[in-house]
């Protein structure tokens, strides 16, 4: 066929040329009409350079964004125009006479995404078009636009007399493959048609007339001609890749259509955010997961099946703004190395055009189901979607689950679905705020009436809140159920002043009772939000929620990206409070490290870890306060310019403090200081800080935590402690380097490792003390760092330990941490033996 066609489309082209035999002078000869002849062409095949050339009025086309933003990548022949929804099109004018009578616009597209339609300022009805061509006038709209709108159909535009037309494709364009599409217009007859690779996929007719063009209207490629931003952000661009746009003089046949398509053979395009965009980028986490650019906020669905993680988020590819939301998605072996796939979810004509909000996944009979917020014009529903293995694409339900809200005065909003089982049912709660009376915010139950997750019967309200009392605000997102056995909790985030906030209680089976009216804080320091829950491979409950960056819309659009992920934090249940501590596998993580012991500083101390510098490291220490009133740490130190951010523990207020009014010398960064009262028992302050570029996780004795975000100016900052009233010595602290981990499609690509987990021997075992831990070809000094984990997944006994050929055991006479004896049942040991992890069962009779 592909033969064929262009043995077709040669004879056509023959029928317009003259005879070899006419010696006559013919200079740049008119084509008859019926030859299909490009006006303007596209081809993109620049390798460098923040312009293209439309090759054949030599025009030259400046590419929108900085000094070196442009990107290419391999197109259906040699290179391709990639654009980035906010930034990355072309623009310019061509010197040509445009067809009143009959035109065709061409095109290869690949779209990454479709294209924002903005949900508080554009009508339903109004399509965007992000345009592969357009020089459409936007005060008279004569020109012609051909590209996709946000739902991903083709869609044209142009102007015969006073008619503007329109005509939308009921067919979506593949994401993340190359498509070609074209648009026929035949003004003399009254008719238009739309291709997609080849096929007539939608025709309309009109009243016939002249094809109206403005020849000074710039043309875009790869945007609308329309300004349509949001907090600064171009929103009507395409993102993904654009390769051979042209302008015919005429209407193509359908052969000659289908030549222009079956003409290459592209395989399917790399998207992947290219490492050099970032690459200067001081402030991008590199071992935190987060999206390879663009916007992300609310984590959700965290999931083990099949040996792997999966989780997904909210995920804005078109720009670093929150708008036209889809479900991000990324896989992991180990929640350390992530792999970003594809979106899974996004919006699509119906109950869910206007975004894909957040949600829950669950699995049942080993088949994991999505339940996501869908969310029009005017209300919110609840969608289900469903998936086979590997869980790279998921089939929505065509219709929502629930609807809408059991009421419609009574609540502010309805969204984010968590679904949990109790007593072999199913059930389902979803967030909102109540304005019957003073308003609050509240849980609406639903219980399943079918094992396909199709049916659900409204229960009433779960919970609701009373802020006067308990300080919840008046609307809740985002919920969490989750049983450790004696006692459940159920964890909201609240707003206005969005907060993680959590009581202990049981459920009944309608309402969940709580053992306090006044609920938990999460994190000491409120910086972490929305997270997401599943027991990893061991059983261990395992939490990844997100770490605003607190910036300015400005430094978003400076940056390109928005907002990072949590490392994984293990959390336990613990006399009625969620202890958190960092996931086991974050050990192999750690690179080379520098050791010290009771240094001894002040408030006059400087420098006391000896030029000790980084971006990307992990702090281990233990201090003893002595007499001092504060006391902790300055990170991202620099003298010159006078900058640090300080956490510190007040013994003055009994508050933890994060002290960023000198965190950077840059605007539109986050300068406000952070502090929550704590009461700390009296004693050695165990501290475990992460700090990766602009993230920084904090950990306190073994059982608290919180994050925050500094962005200085400078990256490989001093590290330091800080103290103020008195002295105090850090009787063990350690600083090791940290390399790896993060998203592999993000800032590089990770180096395939099989992972070899060493089991030492353990005796006795069982035994009630004494147990013995005997690692194998220990050859060299080398450390060992690690925990004793109850069967809860609590750590209750520390190990850091250096080993030699002559010393490879390390012992654990069974006493706790805490200074008690460890009870009867089973234990496991997980750490790091130089690089390697390890793990063993420990029984304790």
């Amino acid at each position: 066929m592909k033969k064929l066609n262009t043995i077709i489309l040669s004879g056509l082209v023959l029928l317009g040329c003259k005879s070899q035999n006419d010696p006559s002078p013919t200079p740049n000869p008119i084509p008859p009409s019926n030859v299909a002849t490009e006006l303007l062409s596209f081809n993109f095949n620049e390798t460098s350079g923040q312009s293209v050339s439309e090759t054949k009025t030599n025009a030259s086309f400046s590419i929108n964004g900085s000094s070196g933003s442009a990107e290419r990548i391999g197109g259906v022949e040699g290179n391709a125009l990639r654009v980035n929804g906010f930034y990355g099109w072309a623009t310019g004018n061509a010197s040509t006479t445009y067809p009143t009578a009959k035109v065709c616009v061409s095109g290869w597209i690949a779209p990454s995404a479709f294209p924002v339609q903005r949900k508080d300022l554009d009508p339903i009805t109004e399509n965007t078009n992000a345009a592969i061509f357009s020089n459409v006038n936007t005060s008279n709209s004569s020109g012609v636009a051909l590209g996709i709108n946000h739902h991903g159909r083709v869609i044209g535009q142009f102007k015969v007399g006073t008619n503007v037309i329109q005509i939308v494709s009921d067919q979506e364009v593949a994401l993340k493959k190359w498509s070609f599409i074209a648009l026929n217009i035949n003004a003399s007859n009254g008719s238009a048609s739309l291709y997609l690779n080849g096929v007539q996929i939608k025709s309309t007719t009109f009243d016939a007339g002249t094809l109206l063009w403005d020849n000074n209207a710039t043309i875009y490629i790869g945007k609308e001609s329309k300004s349509k931003t949001i907090a600064g952000f171009d929103t009507n661009g395409l993102t993904g890749a654009i390769d051979q746009v042209a302008l015919w003089n005429k209407e193509l046949t359908a052969n000659e259509i289908l030549a222009q398509y079956t003409k290459y053979t592209p395989s399917n395009p790399d998207l992947k955010i290219p490492t050099a965009r970032f690459a200067n980028d001081i402030h991008r986490p590199k071992y935190h997961l987060l999206p390879s650019a663009g916007w992300t906020n609310e984590s959700h669905g965290l999931l083990y099946i099949d040996n792997k993680y999966h989780i997904f988020s909210q995920r804005n590819l078109n720009g670093p703004y929150l708008e036209h939301i889809n479900w991000g998605h990324y896989v992991s072996s180990d929640l350390i190395n992530w792999e970003e796939k594809a979106q899974v979810l996004w919006p699509q004509p119906g109950f869910d055009e206007v975004g894909i909000w957040s949600g829950h996944a669950i699995i049942s009979g080993g088949q994991p189901y999505i339940f996501y917020t869908g969310v029009n014009k005017s209300k919110a529903a609840i969608g289900l979607a469903t998936s086979t293995a590997p869980y790279d694409t998921w089939t929505k339900n065509p219709t929502a689950i629930i609807p809408n809200a059991p009421t419609t005065s009574a609540n502010a909003d309805f969204r984010d679905p968590f679904v949990f089982q109790h007593n072999s049912e199913w059930y389902m709660m979803v967030g909102t705020g109540l304005r019957s009376g003073s308003s609050r915010g509240g849980l609406y139950l639903y219980k399943s009436t079918s094992s396909d997750f199709k049916n659900w019967s409204p229960q009433g309200t779960m919970l609701e809140g009373n802020p006067s009392v308990d300080g919840t605000g008046d609307f809740w997102e985002m919920p969490i159920y989750y049983n450790f056995g004696s006692k459940s909790i159920v964890l909201i985030n609240k707003l206005p002043n969005a907060n993680a906030l959590y009581w202990t209680g049981n459920f009944n089976g309608a309402q969940f009772v709580r053992d306090n009216p006044v609920p938990e804080r999460l994190d000491v320091i409120n910086q972490l939000l929305s997270p997401s829950i599943h027991p990893d491979a061991n059983g261990n409950l395992t939490a990844i929620g997100i770490i605003p960056d607190g910036v300015t819309s400005a430094k978003h659009k400076e940056q390109g990206w928005a907002h990072t992920f949590s490392l994984p934090r293990v959390w336990t249940l613990v006399n009625g409070k969620i202890k958190q501590v960092p996931h086991p596998n974050l050990l192999s993580l750690r690179g080379t490290s520098k050791n010290f012991t009771n240094v001894v500083f002040d408030q006059n101390s400087s420098n006391v870890l000896n030029n000790s510098t980084g971006s990307q490291y992990e702090i281990v220490a233990t201090i003893n306060p002595g007499t001092t009133s504060k006391v902790g740490f300055s990170l991202n130190k620099n003298t010159a310019t006078g900058e640090q951010t300080l956490i510190y523990y007040d013994f003055a207020t009994s508050s933890f403090v994060v002290d960023r009014s000198k965190s950077s010398i840059l605007t539109g960064v986050p300068l406000s200081n952070q502090s929550t009262n704590y009461v700390l028992p009296a004693g050695n302050i165990n501290w475990r800080i992460f700090v990766d570029a602009s993230v920084i996780e904090v950990f306190v004795n073994e059982e608290l935590a919180f994050a925050t975000r500094s962005f200085p100016s400078t990256a490989n900052n001093l590290i330091d402690l800080y103290a103020q009233g008195g002295s105090a010595t850090a009787t063990d602290l350690k600083i090791y380097n940290i390399q790896g981990g993060g998203t592999a499609s993000v800032a590089k690509l990770s180096e395939k490792k099989t992972e070899v987990i060493i089991h030492p021997l353990v005796y006795p075992n069982p035994s009630s003390v004494n147990f013995n831990i005997k690692f194998s070809n220990i050859a060299e000094s080398t450390p060992v760092y690690g925990y004793i984990f109850d069967i809860t997944g609590f750590p209750v006994k520390k190990i850091d330990k250096l080993l030699d050929a002559d010393n490879s055991i390390v012992h654990w006479d069974g006493i706790m941490d805490n200074g008690s004896q460890a009870i009867r049942g089973v234990y496991v040991i997980k750490g790091l033996l130089k690089n390697e992890l390890f793990d063993a069962k420990i029984i304790v009779e």
